[in-house]
């Protein structure tokens, strides 16, 4: 039969994924007689394979090409790199403009900002020069033998990086593309130090060119043969690898790292760490046969986290790479998969589905080789080709938010600088004293408490050391150290060399015990657990106390501080925060081998100090393998007893667990002196004040408010990435809006579960703003965005993210914010002020309709209490709490929204908003520089009145106003307690009523009392 007919009985029969799964060379030429095509010459499976594939392609109808989907990729990574490129000018230019209204800021100011970000003059240029360098870095890295280096040969579609069963890369390599056709690789040596101690130099030599062009390939062989190279201690000579290839998928700028594998022998994990400073992106391989090594993951993603240092860390920008999984049976992969993604949100909650991926990289070779892909490398290059381009957002989000930190403390300072300028200097003076005092405190207070952790981990060390020494010598401990199997105990002519295999098993074997002992008592969990408590207590306390001072500074004002404390804090995935603080980046090689790996250093085996140790070397032939095992088991053991640095070394290693709590806790009086420094030069610039520096201050104030306004508007279009997109949402354009207000409308829409489909879709209710964004507005939402995402209670309305639309969606212009928040049947006012509405005062008095009213009042206004509790704890203020904002789910459940308007405590002094009714005097008249959460409180007591009543307050007092409404309120109008034809409430609900709505904010009862009275009525009702 001819190869023309074979061919077309081949298309009609077999595809080309069928030839690439053919198991054995016997089925291949049962193929090939099936087809009509003689095997004649064929003597291997692969050499089937590609001729089959071969002919396939060869006589494909109309000439048609398979189009690989990396194509794709490097498609979509062209267009990320080139935007961002428009983001790199745009922040360079930003970066100068920032750097200018520093340099306009007054003397004082400048010094107070270099207090806070230490030499921050030269930071803008060091920060503007790593811009303008153009490298993103991607840091690769896994398990030994989990596929590292096979993936990235995989991925850049060249076999460059040596492959195989064993530890592959010892060394770091760093990889580019040249788009000139270069090919070569530069390694760097160590520096080394032998013979330092005794005074010679430590010398380096002059690195190793390779030439990677040569067609025989010795230039690759001999890269191999330089990124395996180790010496007897496991390390590499040389510190780094810098490899140059024309790979079509890599943009000049983009940097893949490939790192030697995690719990490999060696001290080159240590390096990693430097890398992940300049890295933008991640990749983590698991070997899926031996599952994830949660020790060496959770810690290496903590070091990950930390080492994001100001800049902090987007977790977007991380891709996970289950390997083998050919090697995984079908029926196993369903449980195998929930396992490994289980895990993995256990220690990285906000990992999303498709930022796991499953492959084996060696079919995928193998298919990319016969021309036929994958549908697990298919799918594994559209993962890349989001982690690329979100690698290069995550680089221009670092520099935004740098610049955005750094402006915010100028206005603060420049808002500062402002009050004390517009006070008398009799009343300045009087206010500072008071709050150097409270600063003072709160220093101390700070102090003391890291005084105090420290305290803590000495007393909880010297317990640790006294139970590990126990635990060595305890029978169950000793018995599993001296069980040695035969294959498990080195063999060789060498005793020396035995001995050397010997130490290093025994130390791996007591690091193993020691640590199994660790996790089954708790004591790591303990120790941190005891730690958090302390910073939880009081340092979250402090923060509060701080945050207070510094919007006394700021007449009031404290939205700013709010702002700038937010922005400060890094990006982490909220659960990951207490890891990323608890974890130094010099301790991540240590801590892979956890509190065993501590102690077990700190044995030995010296044949040259031990006298036993030298009558074992000795005999070491004479004797049985297992009892030469037990016998160097037992001294390795004796040599840790005898260490005098045992309580140290333990004092060390849970030394990691505080490191990043003492930078947390130093912030306190970091921000401290640097505020109590910036009073102290305020004052003495107001001896000698300049009336014309008073006057730039409004000025500069404005300029530094405009460039913040433009900084975020081009984060907004430019880097932000929103939670959802329009197509996630469900919503009918042209619908009437349910509600709206002064700057928005309100509309029901469906959101798709996970943005997924429309086979469950959630009830959502969409805020949308009706103007576009602008400079002037920007930062205010992104600020209400914040404290949305920090705010979750039962009582409060879900805030689900946000999402956006173009008021000209044609040119892609004016971008309106949408809010997509939690959708309710109805507002309280609903329920209380309508004709049909059964208020207890419409009730009865004593009648046993008006205590089941009273009852049902008592639970909702439990509720309301309950979440502004929540509110209130988080240092937050409503000021806009009625009826109308009061919502109630289909469960009844009340949920306070209009929770976006909240504003941190005392930012609300000078401004008035929400409805006047509600409005406490000390804020409708304005009578005090601050004025706190009892403002709230007032809000309740008028409610209070509206729920018993089902009267409309505002309308009520209208026949009361006399002259205008902000007088009417000093002179004490509210509503009237006694009404014609209505019930009136019982003494001790008057009471709290008019105590909440008291004239002195002082004279309001705590929420918490108001909680309890209405509790107890549950009870008693």
């Amino acid at each position: 039969m001819s190869s023309s007919t074979g061919v077309h009985l081949l298309r009609a029969s077999v595809t080309k994924e069928d030839i690439c799964k053919l198991p054995d060379i016997r089925q291949a030429i049962k193929l090939f007689k099936d087809v009509g095509l003689d095997p004649k010459g064929i003597k291997s499976l692969n050499e089937a394979k590609k001729f089959l594939v071969d002919l396939y392609d060869e006589k494909e109808r109309d000439g048609e090409k398979i189009t690989l989907v990396e194509g794709k990729v490097s498609e979509g990574l062209a267009k990320a790199a080139e935007k961002e490129n428009e983001n790199k000018q745009k922040l360079i230019s930003m970066y100068s403009e920032v750097n200018d209204f520093f340099k306009e800021l007054p003397k004082n100011l400048k010094l107070n900002l270099n207090q806070v970000f230490p030499d921050v003059e030269n930071m803008f240029a060091k920060k503007q020069k790593n811009l303008e360098k153009n490298e993103c870095t991607i840091l690769v890295a896994g398990d030994t033998t989990a596929g590292k280096s096979s993936l990235i040969n995989l991925l850049l579609g060249v076999d460059l990086l040596p492959t195989s069963a064993l530890s592959c890369t010892a060394t770091i390599c760093e990889i580019r593309t040249d788009k000139q056709g270069c090919k070569e690789a530069i390694a760097h040596y160590r520096t080394n130090n032998v013979g330092a101690h005794e005074g010679r130099k430590a010398y380096k030599l002059p690195p190793r060119i390779l030439d990677l062009s040569d067609k025989e390939g010795k230039g690759i062989e001999d890269l191999h043969k330089v990124l395996q190279e180790t010496d007897e201690d496991g390390n590499s000579p040389y510190s780094k690898v810098e490899l140059t290839w024309p790979f079509s998928m890599l943009e000049e700028g983009m940097v893949i790292v490939d790192t030697p594998g995690l719990g490999g022998i060696g001290r080159m994990s240590q390096h990693v760490t430097s890398y992940l400073e300049k890295s933008f992106g991640f990749i983590y391989v698991i070997n899926s046969t031996s599952g994830i090594m949660k020790g060496r993951l959770q810690d290496f993603l903590r070091t990950v986290v930390n080492s994001a240092g100001e800049d902090g860390f987007d977790s977007d920008s991380t891709l996970f790479i289950a390997n083998k999984w050919d090697l995984i049976g079908e029926n196993d992969r369903p449980l195998l998969t929930g396992n490994l993604r289980n895990k993995l949100l256990g220690f990285y909650p906000g990992m999303k589905d498709d930022q796991l991926r499953f492959l084996s990289i060696k079919q995928a070779h193998e298919g990319i080789r016969l021309r036929n892909q994958t549908a697990d490398y298919t799918e594994l290059c559209l993962a890349l080709e989001k982690l690329l381009p979100e690698s290069l957002r995550s680089k221009s989000n670092s520099h935004y938010r740098w610049l955005s930190v750094v402006l915010k403390r100028s206005l603060y300072n420049l808002k500062v600088a402002r009050v004390m300028a517009s006070q008398r200097k009799d009343k300045i003076q009087e206010q500072y004293e008071k709050l150097e005092i409270q600063m003072k405190k709160i220093e101390e207070n700070a102090n003391d408490s890291i005084a105090r952790l420290r305290r803590t981990m000495e007393t909880e060390t010297d317990q640790v050391q006294k139970r590990v020494l126990e635990a060595l010598q305890s029978k169950e401990m000793q018995t599993s150290l001296m069980d040695w199997k035969s294959n498990e105990i080195p063999v060789g002519t060498d005793p020396k060399k035995v001995l050397k295999e010997a130490s290093e098993k025994i130390a791996e074997r007591i690091a193993n015990q020691i640590n199994i002992w660790e996790k089954k008592n708790d004591i790591e969990r303990r120790i941190k657990d005891s730690i958090i408590d302390v910073f939880k207590k009081d340092f979250e306390l402090m923060e509060d106390q701080l945050a207070k001072c510094e919007g006394a500074l700021l007449g009031g004002e404290q939205g700013v501080v709010t702002d700038l404390h937010q922005s400060i804090k890094k990006q982490v995935p909220i659960k990951l925060l207490f890891k990323r603080m608890t974890k130094n980046v010099d301790d991540d090689a240590k801590a892979v081998r956890g509190l065993g790996g501590a102690i077990s250093e700190l044995g030995s085996i010296d044949t040259h100090r031990m006298k036993e140790a030298k009558a074992l070397l000795k005999d070491i032939k004479k004797k049985s393998a297992e009892s030469v095992m037990q016998e160097a088991t037992a001294l390795y053991v004796g040599s840790i007893f005898q260490s005098k640095d045992i309580g140290q070394r333990i004092h060390h290693y849970f030394s990691q667990f505080i490191k990043g709590i003492d930078a947390v806790a130093n912030m306190i009086p970091d921000f401290l002196r640097a505020d109590r420094e910036l009073i102290k030069n305020l004052q003495e610039e107001l001896k000698t004040f300049d009336k014309s520096l008073a006057d730039e201050y409004p000025r500069m104030l404005t300029k530094g408010a405009n460039l913040q306004g433009r900084l975020d508007l081009f984060y907004v279009n430019s880097i932000m990435k929103f939670d959802y997109q329009l197509s996630d949402i469900v919503w009918g354009k042209d619908s009437a809006p349910i509600g709206s207000g002064s700057f928005a409308d309100v509309y029901l829409a469906q959101l798709k579960e996970g943005g997924k489909s429309e086979s469950s879709l959630i009830p959502v209710a969409l805020k949308v703003f009706r103007d576009e964004l602008r400079a002037s507005t920007v930062t205010d939402i992104l600020l209400e965005d914040r404290v949305l995402r920090n705010v979750e209670h039962e009582n409060v309305i879900k805030y689900f993210g946000a999402t956006y639309r173009y008021k000209n969606l044609a040119q892609k212009k004016g971008v309106q914010w949408i809010l997509i928040m939690e959708k309710c049947a109805y507002t309280l006012k609903n329920v209380y002020v309508s004709d049909e509405s059964e208020n207890p005062g419409k009730q009865t008095n004593g009648s046993s309709q008006q205590l089941r009213a009273m009852h049902v009042l008592a639970e909702y206004f439990v509720q309301i209490v309950s979440g502004l509790q929540y509110l209130h704890e988080k240092g937050l203020v409503h000021r806009d709490l009625k009826l109308d904002n009061i919502l109630v789910d289909d469960h009844n459940n009340v949920k306070l929204s209009d929770v976006g308007l909240t504003k941190p405590v005392e930012s609300i002094a000078f401004t008035v908003a929400g409805s006047r009714m509600y409005m406490a005097p000390e804020v409708l008249l304005q009578s005090v520089l601050n004025y706190d959460h009892r403002a709230d409180i007032f809000a309740l007591g008028i409610i209070l009145w509206e729920m018993w009543y089902g009267i409309d307050a505002a309308e009520h007092t209208q026949s009361k106003v006399f002259g205008s409404f902000e007088e009417s309120v000093r002179n004490g109008m509210r509503p009237s307690i006694t009404m014609d034809g209505f019930s009136k409430p019982p003494d001790d609900w008057v009471d709290y009523m008019k105590a909440a709505w008291a004239y002195e904010p002082k004279q309001r009862p705590e929420l918490q009392d108001l909680k309890q009275f209405f509790q107890d009525i549950l009870r008693r009702t």
